[in-house]
């Protein structure tokens, strides 16, 4: 009897070892979020009085995972001084991450090791192959999460999408963005009219 159950903890001690070992933590944060999460800010005046060089006046950011592209979409809406824009793609966690074809850093001043890589999309079916552009995110703790982007990146003035992506730029003050984790229904209208 002791040997069956040492024999039964010894499996369940190697499933859980396994399973920690195939976890990532975008997995575990879209598990615990029924399969997605909201992030967000808005710069109030007091940071744009410190900051300004910044344009950006709010970000909106929504991971989903979907079975369909076997991955996570993610959908960004910046609010700037002109305008607005929006950003649709696919990111998955790699470790490292941040690591061009060469193994170089895509972002320079993303220090984390781990991260989610995402790509930028140019169509609305994701199907053409002019590339996007490339950012990563840094997770941290799933509550708060930083989100670099490069000097330009495909996106939407709206959200009509018969268009291809046009191309928006970043100045050098509005590449990083830390954003905290929000009540899911602010992404809702993210998710439905996106790609």
């Amino acid at each position: 009897m002791k040997t069956l159950k040492k024999s039964a903890l010894a499996v369940a001690f190697t499933a859980a070892a396994a399973t920690a070992v195939f976890a990532d933590p975008l997995s575990d944060l879209l598990a615990k979020g029924d399969g997605g999460a909201c992030y967000g800010r808005m710069y109030d005046e007091a940071h744009l009085a410190k900051n300004k060089q910044q344009a950006t006046r709010s970000v909106r950011l929504s991971l989903m995972e979907y079975e369909e592209i076997e991955g996570t979409a993610i959908r960004i809406q910046f609010v700037t001084k002109s305008g607005q824009f929006f950003v649709a793609g696919s990111c998955a966690w790699a470790d490292p991450a941040n690591q061009d074809i060469q193994d170089k850093p895509l972002i320079e001043a993303f220090k984390a090791k781990g991260g989610l890589d995402c790509h930028a999309t140019t169509s609305e079916d994701g199907s053409s192959a002019e590339e996007g552009g490339d950012f990563p995110v840094d997770l941290r703790d799933g509550r708060s999460i930083v989100l670099y982007m490069p000097d330009a990146i495909a996106g939407w003035p709206s959200f009509d999408l018969s268009n291809p992506a046009d191309f928006f730029s970043f100045g050098t003050e509005d590449r990083i963005f830390r954003l905290d984790k929000t009540d899911p229904a602010l992404c809702s209208e993210l998710d439905e009219k996106l790609p």
